[in-house]
């Protein structure tokens, strides 16, 4: 594996790992079908509207307009739960797993493309960077939480 395959999967896990803090108020300009997409792809298995809307800090009203477009593209199939019948569960499709798929790719493809511009050095510079970031964002969310 690449110096930058490495450092994809490394800002990736930095990402998921602190999807909650660091990066949740920048991939707020991302609120749409992929983010949701995304998410039902990594957590794959059902899973509620409030579920959805409370994991993407997204509004139930937001998750409900993407959740009707995904399902009209036949992306998603929402049921009811077999267990509670007030309960709705959302999965991918195929077709929604395809599109899942093809996402992730695109994405991890661009970025070991910019850290193969970027060099090893200034890559590991980045990471390293990123990580410190991270940290400092969740260290400032701790005390904003502590002064409310």
């Amino acid at each position: 594996m690449s110096f930058a395959e490495e450092a994809e999967q490394e800002l990736m896990r930095l990402m998921v790992q602190n999807r909650h803090s660091a990066f949740s108020r920048l991939e707020k300009s991302n609120q749409g079908e992929s983010i949701v997409i995304k998410f039902l792809a990594r957590y794959n298995e059902p899973t509620s509207p409030k579920h959805l809307a409370e994991s993407l800090n997204l509004s139930s009203a937001r998750i409900a307009v993407v959740l009707g477009s995904l399902e009209r593209k036949g992306q998603i199939e929402r049921k009811m739960d077999p267990d509670d019948r007030r309960r709705i569960n959302v999965t991918l499709t195929d077709c929604g797993k395809k599109a899942a798929k093809l996402q992730k790719k695109e994405m991890r493809d661009k970025i070991v493309q910019i850290f193969k511009l970027m060099g090893e050095k200034d890559t590991n510079q980045f990471i390293e960077l990123t990580a410190k970031f991270v940290d400092y964002s969740q260290q400032i969310s701790q005390k904003e939480e502590g002064d409310q």
